[in-house]
């Protein structure tokens, strides 16, 4: 589970700010343990030149988005995310909100933090109500459940309102 920290990088042409919050760790399993080593064993092999271990898969990573304030109105505010890769080919990732503050967020879609523990940051975070944005991601084909397209979905709900949403 996760995804290619290769991922990572080659967004942050797009998405300065990304930045890995976690990654899978040895303590995780035999089977985790096992990956590890084979994907280290692989990257020695190919690069000749690498003498330290690969990283374990991402499993959260935090960005820097623009949208709109909320609460109706089209202020623009800069949003610090941390969004959960750990399964996003089977459904819409977790996202929570670093910043702004949760008693200055007025966006419909974003849930307030009592709501939601963030296990990456081990607090309780304002998070996002995807509603029909999930129903999207599930129809979309397992190929095209991406971080990059997971950055999108989150780009789009932070610049437009859905007040049926319950969660503001």
């Amino acid at each position: 589970m996760g995804i290619a920290e290769v991922t990572v990088i080659r967004l942050r042409q797009y998405y300065p700010g990304l930045s890995v919050v976690a990654h899978a760790t040895a303590q995780q399993g035999p089977w985790l343990r096992l990956k590890r080593w084979w994907l280290s064993l692989r990257a020695r092999w190919l690069s000749r030149k690498t003498r330290q271990l690969t990283p374990g898969p991402v499993l959260a990573v935090k960005v820097w988005v623009d949208g709109i304030r909320g609460g109706r109105s089209k202020a623009r505010c800069r949003y610090q995310v941390i969004i959960d890769t750990t399964h996003l080919q089977k459904a819409i990732p977790e996202v929570w909100v670093l910043s702004p503050p949760d008693r200055e967020i007025k966006h419909v879609n974003i849930w307030p933090s009592h709501k939601s523990f963030c296990k990456w940051s081990g607090t309780r975070l304002p998070s996002f109500c995807w509603l029909t944005f999930a129903d999207a991601w599930s129809a979309a084909p397992a190929k095209s459940r991406t971080l990059g397209a997971a950055l999108e979905y989150v780009k789009q709900l932070l610049n437009t309102e859905n007040h049926d949403s319950p969660a503001r």
